[in-house]
């Protein structure tokens, strides 16, 4: 993301940023107003456009500012090298990305898609996206999924965009054969 935003707050007072600084901005003030739009606005059986607004109210990483994002008409030998070290709950799970792509789905949702022997709830999957963590310095990108952090009442979702996934489909058959 590149350029700047200007914010109008009231009384004449106008605030420039940048994008990403406009981002953490609005990053921050939905988690201390409790605003989910994952929550609030998409059924988790809803498959989501790649050019939904949703995708760009994911949960930021640190590594979101560093590394760059996934290019599906570019990135096949990159996928290749990310998809290939992962193994255990990680691949499980990545796999299940893969397989819904575009679909939020909540902890729940994957606890069950996987089986309830793999994930025992939310620590158990974010203890599984740590295991990806080598495959994003190993390649120099980000995770290829997004998340929504939950409030109080409701768990994080997950969701891989659709392109992506099709980029990791081709990916996990090529090293299949």
């Amino acid at each position: 993301m590149s350029g700047e935003i200007r914010l109008r707050v009231g009384g004449g007072v106008e605030l420039t940023m940048s994008r990403e600084r406009a981002m953490e901005v609005m990053s921050t003030l939905s988690s201390q107003l409790d605003i989910h739009p994952a929550n609030d606005e998409v059924d988790s059986r809803h498959v989501l456009p790649d050019d939904h607004r949703l995708w760009s109210y994911h949960a930021l990483r640190e590594d979101d500012r560093y590394y760059p994002k996934w290019d599906v008409d570019a990135d096949s030998a990159v996928a290749e090298a990310f998809y290939q070290p992962v193994s255990g709950k990680a691949k499980v799970f990545l796999d299940l990305l893969i397989d819904h792509p575009g679909q939020l789905l909540s902890v729940d949702e994957i606890c069950h898609l996987a089986g309830e022997d793999v994930f025992s709830g939310s620590r158990s999957i974010a203890g599984s996206i740590n295991g990806l963590n080598h495959s994003c310095e190993l390649t120099g990108r980000n995770y290829p999924f997004y998340w929504w952090g939950g409030d109080k009442t409701k768990y994080t979702d997950y969701a891989m965009k659709s392109r992506v996934a099709d980029l990791f489909r081709h990916a996990r058959a090529n090293i299949d054969q």
